[in-house]
């Protein structure tokens, strides 16, 4: 009877420690910590995507979440740890999509990024709204072998506090800048303007369109499609900033500048 009983007491720790987010998994953060991440919603359905402010009145984000919108059904939340509640309300006015952002079966969502315009501006005097500097051809950071950082929103029907908290996870680029990571997607085609990235623990799972991916303090990627659950051997697609930056520049006065912050990988 005895021995039952520890090895009952054995499963529940098991079953408990499972759960509890190693290193490199998704875990629950706080929007001061990653100052930059906002949530997309719309009216009356609430969160859809994740962007990142990267000036007082833009948002990065990818082109797919914006596809068919129009500004007046978009606003944005920032500067809080919850999709649902708190911080500050930001309604759209403006939407560009990528001019070269496409639908084709055998290239998924190739230049998928859009830029959302805020109606009014948002202070960063606060240490829960920051904008995070966009990386760009000139200004990369080395990114092979680098653990970078991805923030989002779960995309879940459950309102529990559990499924309404940002969470992060420490993430890694996947293969190459030269050859991406074609064999790990094959037959889907993995264009220049992508990047794969992959925790090291498949339980990084955000599951959300538009996800900033921030290496050395800069905007590299957000995310588009690929595993839900990234893992090097299975990874997550992200479209890849630098390839962006002609077309963020065109559009936003972006500062490729950084103030080193140790909460931000």
């Amino acid at each position: 009877h005895t021995l039952l009983l520890a090895f009952a007491y054995l499963i529940i720790l098991l079953t408990y420690c499972k759960f509890v987010a190693p290193k490199k998994g998704a875990y629950v953060n706080k929007i001061k910590n990653v100052p930059y991440t906002v949530s997309l919603q719309e009216k009356p359905f609430g969160h859809f995507c994740t962007g990142a402010l990267v000036s007082k009145r833009w948002v990065v984000t990818a082109a797919q979440c914006v596809w068919g919108k129009k500004p007046s059904d978009i606003f944005i939340r920032a500067a809080s740890s919850y999709k649902n509640k708190g911080g500050k309300i930001r309604k759209a006015i403006k939407i560009i999509i990528h001019p070269l952002f496409k639908r084709i079966e055998d290239v998924p969502f190739d230049y998928d990024v859009a830029l959302v315009k805020l109606r009014k501006k948002l202070s960063n005097h606060s240490v829960y709204i920051g904008y995070i500097p966009v990386s760009s051809p000139y200004v990369m950071p080395a990114l092979i072998g680098s653990d970078c950082l991805v923030s989002g929103w779960v995309i879940s029907n459950k309102t529990d506090k559990q499924h309404q908290r940002l969470k992060s996870a420490t993430v890694e680029i996947v293969g190459d800048l030269a050859n991406r990571c074609q064999d790990k997607v094959s037959p889907k085609i993995v264009t220049r303007n992508m990047v794969c990235i992959g925790a090291q623990k498949s339980d990084a799972c955000l599951g959300d369109l538009g996800n900033p991916t921030v290496c050395s303090g800069l905007l590299v990627g957000v995310s588009s499609w690929g595993e839900r659950c990234a893992t090097p051997e299975q990874p997550g697609v992200n479209t890849f900033i630098p390839e962006m930056w002609d077309f963020i520049a065109s559009h936003v006065d972006v500062d490729t500048s950084y103030k080193a912050n140790s909460n931000i990988l």
